[in-house]
């Protein structure tokens, strides 16, 4: 996944996402029904080993952004602006 994936994700789908801890990391809201092509922006290698850490909701996930965008190499800052 690039940055202009992800942003282009977030914008498409109008994803719904908050700083938190302090402005250290990002929560993703992601939809249950949009799970499928977050899986494929994510692609199958995240999943191996220890895959990733999500928070069941009711009606969608909440992924923490700060280890997946290590992973692919992205600034936060670059896709979740700062107000």
């Amino acid at each position: 996944m690039t940055e202009l994936e992800l942003y282009k994700f977030i914008e498409e789908y109008s994803i719904e996402w908050h700083w938190l801890n302090g402005d250290t990391d990002v929560i993703l809201f992601v939809n249950n029904c949009l799970l499928p092509h977050w899986n494929r922006l994510l692609g199958t290698h995240i999943l191996d080993d220890e895959g990733i850490i999500c928070r069941m909701k009711d009606g969608y996930m909440c992924f923490e952004m700060n280890e997946i965008c290590e992973n692919f190499g992205i600034e936060m800052e670059n896709i979740f602006k700062k107000d």
